[in-house]
């Protein structure tokens, strides 16, 4: 059931279904919402990128905002955070900032420092204290919370800032 989380795209038409086992196909069809919904919906869905090296995190993430109406896009690390980010244009960012490679730190700092990207809310989700968050935010994050996070108070934090983007302060 786990595969669910990661269906990125609704299934619209037998034409476009993936290429998988009948029981599985079944499985994705009894579960999916979206089937029926179309594109309209789709493209009304705000797009979440999460950027996260931990796996577990990842996929709690991604599960629970699509859970909540969301559409979310995910990428390992600060690098493939930031090709996703230029690529796929998020209505809001949540990253790690410990991660392999280039860190949330030097992603976010980078996300600022383009036109396209710099007004994007990025909400930082991390173990390594208010030290490392401070400099997150000075680096340009929006908000940022410690792990573990409560999964509600996270969606909460996500709807807050999706909300002043789309309806800045004046």
């Amino acid at each position: 059931m786990l595969l669910l989380a990661f269906v990125s795209q609704p299934l619209h038409s037998k034409t476009s279904r993936p290429n998988l086992p009948s029981n599985t196909r079944s499985h994705i069809l009894s579960v999916s919402t979206f089937d029926e919904a179309g594109p309209e919906r789709n493209e009304r869905m705000p797009k979440i990128l999460v950027v996260d090296d931990n796996l577990d995190t990842r996929e709690l993430t991604h599960l629970h905002l699509t859970t909540e109406g969301f559409s979310v896009i995910i990428a390992v690390d600060g690098r493939e955070g930031l090709y996703m980010a230029r690529s796929e244009r998020p209505d809001l960012i949540i990253t790690d900032i410990s991660m392999p490679g280039l860190s949330g730190i030097d992603m976010i700092k980078e996300l600022r420092a383009q036109p396209e990207l710099k007004k994007v809310p990025i909400l930082v989700l991390s173990a390594l204290g208010s030290g490392e968050m401070d400099i997150a935010i000075r680096a340009g994050a929006d908000r940022a919370m410690n792990k573990p996070v409560l999964l509600d108070a996270l969606v909460d934090e996500v709807k807050e800032l999706l909300s002043h983007r789309n309806n800045p302060p004046k």
